[in-house]
């Protein structure tokens, strides 16, 4: 008898270890740990910092303990079973066994919300708790080595230089954005602009105009009649300052006249002499725009048409003494240059002696004044080449001509409007060409009239 309670007993431990390690081994091939692991995949990007990171690996490492409710169904049938009764609980636990991998397996692939849920809220409020300012997100382009970093940001570098480059080709200088500007005014004319202090300038003008009429001769022909004159003229300029320059022209006039197929008349002869001030007292700046002040005097240094026979030869000056002012200003309207003008010319009594019959002898002359406006803009082709275009009106008061000394007639009033086309071109750097045409409006005006100009600087 002892001996078999022995082997019994022995027996019994036999089977319990056996049925332990039966139970024990399947409950921790099929252990539920997965469920921690899908609920980090299931986290966004945006709460994945580090912080977070730190978090979860924590909640891994000290896993909680599962609850009684959580434990499979096996374990608890084993544990709870007295031990008289295992063997029949043996048999029970392996077919719970069998039926246990599909239930681990939907335990696996489908955790508990409850804990995904816990474990979203805990690390977000970990981030927000240890990182107040969020992280700036990089594209997924950015490379991540060190070395590639290095290149993008080098070719990001080089991208943005070649940008700027191209912006700055496009751009015009200031230097060259005013040189630009006094070119346009230079072609619209030479009231516009003023040369810097201690500089001596020298320019040829050339000025063509021509006019045609109808004439009635011996009361029963009419005859055309054509005016052509060819006007070089030579103007030399020196800046005492900045603002003030003074100049001097001498005109030298070719006249070519003819009526019908009668004999053509021609003259080469001075024109009038002319002298001018042009000053600009206020520096322009912000909204002001450069105004500049001039003053002019007219001598009669030209064959005078009242010291002359009309029939025989023709005049090349006014005959009388004039003096004129005036102002002018321009304006920057980009891409524009807009630029005004008004002058008024006044003209002095001159004592003559010419006979226009034989009963008729013209004593004194007293010109009308005139009042002059001009208008128009200009625009920068290019660097080297510009346009501009304008237009001018002139209103002239009556004459005063005294007949043998007792006898007053005066002319009436006339007005001439011309319309103005001029370019300039850059030859070189410092040297420039300007080009104009102008075509009559009115019966007081010239047909048409070309004008060429070359300025030179010292």
């Amino acid at each position: 008898m002892p001996m078999k309670r022995s082997s019994y007993v022995c027996l019994l431990l036999v089977f319990c270890f056996t049925f332990i390690l039966c139970t024990t081994i399947p409950l921790m091939a099929h252990e539920p740990t997965g469920g921690i692991q899908l609920a980090l995949r299931s986290i966004s990007a945006d709460d994945a910092q580090p912080a977070a990171d730190d978090e979860v690996t924590k909640v891994s490492q000290t896993k909680p303990k599962e609850p009684e409710s959580q434990k499979p169904a096996s374990e608890k049938t084993v544990k709870d079973v007295p031990k008289t009764q295992q063997p029949e609980a043996k048999k029970a636990a392996k077919e719970v066994t069998k039926s246990q991998p599909s239930e681990s397996k939907a335990t696996v692939n489908e955790p508990p919300k409850s804990k995904e849920t816990d474990l979203k809220k805990t690390g977000k409020e970990t981030v927000k708790s240890q990182q107040p300012e969020p992280e700036i997100q990089v594209e997924d382009t950015y490379p991540e080595s060190l070395d590639q970093q290095v290149q993008y940001l080098r070719k990001e570098i080089k991208k943005i230089r070649d940008e700027n480059e191209a912006r700055k080709k496009l751009e015009i200088p200031e230097e060259e954005k005013g040189q630009t500007i006094d070119d346009i005014l230079s072609a619209a004319g030479r009231q516009y602009t003023l040369l810097k202090q201690g500089t001596v300038g020298l320019s040829y003008s050339l000025g063509y105009s021509y006019f045609s009429s109808d004439a009635i001769s011996e009361s029963t022909t009419i005859e055309r009649r054509s005016n052509h004159n060819l006007t070089n003229t030579i103007t030399a300029e020196y800046a005492l300052f900045n603002n003030l320059t003074l100049s001097a022209g001498v005109p030298f006039v070719y006249k070519y006249n003819r009526v019908g197929t009668s004999e053509a008349q021609d003259v080469t002869e001075l024109g009038d002499v002319s002298l001018s001030l042009t000053v600009q007292p206020l520096k322009a700046g912000g909204s002001m725009p450069p105004l500049i002040f001039s003053l002019g005097l007219s001598l009669p240094t030209g064959e005078s048409p009242y010291e002359i026979n009309q029939s025989e030869t023709l005049s090349t000056g006014s005959g009388y003494y004039s003096v004129s002012g005036g102002f002018s200003l321009s304006k920057v309207i980009d891409p524009l240059v807009a630029f005004g003008n008004i002058n008024y010319t006044y003209g002095f009594k001159e004592n003559v002696d010419q006979y226009w019959s034989k009963t008729q002898r013209l004593t004194a002359v007293e010109a009308g004044s005139s009042l002059g406006l001009s208008m128009g803009f200009g625009y920068a082709l290019s660097y080297q080449a510009s346009l501009n275009m304008s237009t001018q009106l002139s209103y002239s008061f009556g004459s005063k001509y005294t007949i043998n000394d007792n006898q007053t007639y005066k002319s009436g009033s006339s007005l001439s409007a011309t319309f103005n086309v001029g370019t300039g071109w850059r030859v070189t750097q410092a040297r420039s060409i300007y080009i104009s045409l102008g075509i009559g409006l009115t019966n007081n005006d010239a047909d048409f009239s070309l004008g060429f100009r070359v300025p030179f600087e010292f």
